[in-house]
């Protein structure tokens, strides 16, 4: 037998101050009541009376071990579960440095990325791309932790200059690659530049998969030049590079999967469509070994002491 609560056990140290203090006032009451009549008068003889102390004490350490959670055995109980997985996927590239959204679009996409994380009720993931794609977080329901990382997400910071979007995708169906009955939404947060080729294939992978993936555009399409340390981001020739924010992309990933598409959703309530949509997966049924309770034990026997007791002491003063 294991406890559940072992150090409550310490409070059986307190049983033998009570069982003294019962005796105690068992030996004071006999003593007052022999004042006023005899023993033959008072029901009970004083022998049995006399057993009702220890059997208060007997209970009270019965007691004390029921609260401790005694437990004896293990029984398989069925757990089903439906998980909802998302995956955001956030464009780092330089472009996303721009500030024509009031700020730069990256720090648009952290503040969107974080809402929707701090939103999700089951597991979620975390991609960064460039020309390739970084998984910084496999899903998890650790939602605080992924929020922590996408403070941490700064332009450039996969070292790999250019923007792919259908690749970043791949990558983050693979993260359930091995998991079969688990779905997952996608939500990708980019300005819409893509200089990848793999947008196609990766819009025929997510409806093969069942996959929805909605969008989310950052930017204008007034464009905005890239502030750098040294100024503004200029090209091979010198000239000011100016980047523009792009629907066709991000439209055509939102619509061959059944997602949705926003643009700059800043609005108290613009992020409503994707933080009411949860893709559920399939119910998934796995087995637990739980401990069987067997506190009843002592506490029902503590129960019968004190009716003893109780018996023992009819007719006392």
């Amino acid at each position: 037998m294991t406890f559940r609560s072992l150090p409550l056990l310490w409070l059986l140290a307190a049983v033998p101050f009570a069982l003294g203090f019962l005796l105690l006032r068992e030996r004071l009451r006999a003593r007052i009541a022999r004042r006023f009549t005899s023993e033959r008068l008072r029901g009970t003889p004083g022998t049995a009376r006399a057993l009702r102390p220890w059997l208060v004490a007997l209970a009270l350490a019965l007691a004390v071990v029921a609260l401790a959670g005694p437990y004896a055995g293990y029984e398989t109980v069925p757990i089903v579960a439906r998980e909802a997985n998302r995956v955001i996927v956030i464009d780092v590239s330089n472009s996303m440095a721009a500030e024509d959204v009031g700020a730069s679009r990256l720090s648009a996409a952290k503040a969107i990325a974080k809402r929707l994380t701090e939103a999700q009720e089951g597991r979620v993931a975390l991609v960064v791309f460039e020309a390739s794609p970084e998984v910084e977080s496999p899903l998890t329901t650790d939602t605080e932790a992924v929020a922590s990382l996408i403070d941490t997400i700064i332009p450039g910071e996969v070292g790999a200059p250019g923007s792919d979007v259908g690749s970043a995708i791949l990558a983050a169906l693979r993260l359930v690659d091995t998991e079969q009955g688990q779905k997952i939404d996608i939500v990708v947060l980019s300005d819409g530049e893509d200089q990848g080729t793999r947008v196609g294939e990766a819009v025929q992978k997510a409806k093969t998969r069942g996959v929805e993936i909605s969008t989310i555009v950052l930017g204008t399409a007034q464009g905005s030049t890239i502030p750098t340390p040294g100024g503004p981001l200029r090209d091979s020739t010198g000239d000011v590079v100016t980047t523009y924010a792009r629907t066709e992309v991000m439209s055509e990933l939102a619509r061959g999967t059944g997602g949705t598409m926003l643009e700059n959703p800043f609005g108290e309530h613009a992020l409503d469509p994707l933080l009411r949509h949860v893709v559920a997966s399939a119910p998934r049924q796995t087995e637990a070994r739980m401990p069987v309770d067997r506190y009843q034990w002592p506490l029902g026997l503590a129960f019968v002491v004190l009716v003893l007791g109780s018996v023992l002491n009819r007719g006392a003063e």
